[in-house]
């Protein structure tokens, strides 16, 4: 069961804690937690390449998490190198776009999903623009950016269609 998206709002520094020595997660280093502006969780976290990664010389990346009350809107601000290049990054404010508001449901983080797939997907995207920073190629299946079309993001590829049935909501 992943740690509630509530009880990070309630406590952050708790939180904190618990994805330091309780997750079971992947590359966080440090982190911390404060409440900020109107009852935000602000977590400032480390987050190591995966090793094969690391072995390429991927850095280390610090990013400010923002989770606004009731846990809905998050912000991500990388921390680290600045003025890199971000390919999924928002011009105001300058956080990163992580995923696609209108894709189903089974391909988005929703706060239910808790705050261990929050930090993977966090980390996952950090990874897969350094990769875009390296080869010029985003590393998966990409999101259509300032388009106009209120319609769901066409699913082309079958790998994604396969993981769009593979973790479908219940309804």
């Amino acid at each position: 069961m992943a740690y509630p998206v509530t009880e990070a709002l309630d406590h952050p520094a708790e939180a904190a804690e618990h994805l330091l020595h309780h997750a079971d997660l992947y590359g966080v280093v440090e982190a911390t937690g404060r409440t900020g502006w109107q009852g935000a969780a602000l977590f400032e976290l480390t987050l190591l390449p995966l090793p094969a990664l690391a072995r390429d010389g991927y850095p280390p990346e610090r990013v400010r998490l923002v989770i606004m009350p009731p846990g809905d809107r998050i912000h991500v601000y990388p921390r680290s190198g600045p003025g890199r290049r971000f390919k999924h990054r928002n011009s105001e404010p300058a956080d990163l776009c992580l995923q696609y508001d209108r894709d189903d449901p089974a391909l988005r983080w929703l706060p239910e999903d808790g705050l261990e797939p929050l930090i993977t997907l966090v980390h996952r995207h950090l990874m897969f623009e350094e990769t875009w920073r390296r080869t010029n190629v985003w590393p998966c299946e990409d999101a259509p950016h300032g388009d106009s079309n209120e319609l769901p993001h066409r699913i082309r590829t079958l790998q994604m269609r396969r993981e769009r049935h593979r973790w479908v909501r219940p309804g």
